[in-house]
């Protein structure tokens, strides 16, 4: 597998009106965590992460006990509008990296959500869509006669004897867990 620009994987954590009903138009980005990988040797290079305040949806209970994320931890930070800027300026150029991700079909959406609601152009910082990494996380367990079905980014790790001690469902963390599947998997090739 080759790439033409390094590989940004990123993650997003949310919270939302309601617990359970994960509506992107009723979720505020609350964590933004990302890793760079070079294109050639898919080693991380950088990282990045950043807590924001949320403008619509405090954190609930429920997203406090999944992420150790609180109100408290936030009641300082920078809206969405401010804290993309830092994202920004680390993600660098448009064309010279591309985003890649866990399960994109919820945090890609999000975070374009967020871009519009901010009054931001999304495709003035990001080129198409992006990368899922998760569609190569079931490609390798079908590929090893394991099964598929409930998914998950620990899952996958813990299949591919991969114990690093991550702190699931913090963004950072989730984006190193990512990337380290992704280098498993191209070291098999």
């Amino acid at each position: 597998m080759k790439f033409s620009s390094d590989l940004v994987i990123f993650d997003l954590e949310g919270s939302c009106k309601t617990f359970g009903q994960n509506e992107i138009n009723d979720t505020n980005i609350i964590e933004i965590g990302a890793v760079k990988l070079d294109k050639k040797t898919f080693e991380i290079k950088d990282e990045f992460s950043i807590l924001i305040k949320p403008k619509h949806f405090p954190i609930l209970p429920e997203i406090t006990a999944i992420t150790n994320i609180s109100n408290k931890m936030v009641e300082n930070k920078k809206y969405f509008d401010i804290a993309i800027l830092e994202f920004l300026d680390w993600y660098g150029e448009k064309n010279k990296s591309t985003l890649a991700g866990w399960g994109l079909y919820y945090d890609l959406p999000l975070l374009r959500k967020e871009f519009s609601h901010f009054g931001f152009d999304y495709n003035k910082y990001f080129v198409g869509g992006g990368f899922d990494i998760r569609a190569l996380g079931v490609y390798w367990l079908a590929k090893n006669n394991i099964s598929t079905s409930g998914i998950s980014l620990k899952r996958v790790l813990e299949k591919m004897n991969l114990t690093e001690d991550f702190k699931f469902h913090r963004a950072l963390d989730d984006a190193k867990a990512t990337a380290l599947i992704l280098q498993q998997i191209l070291n098999e090739k």
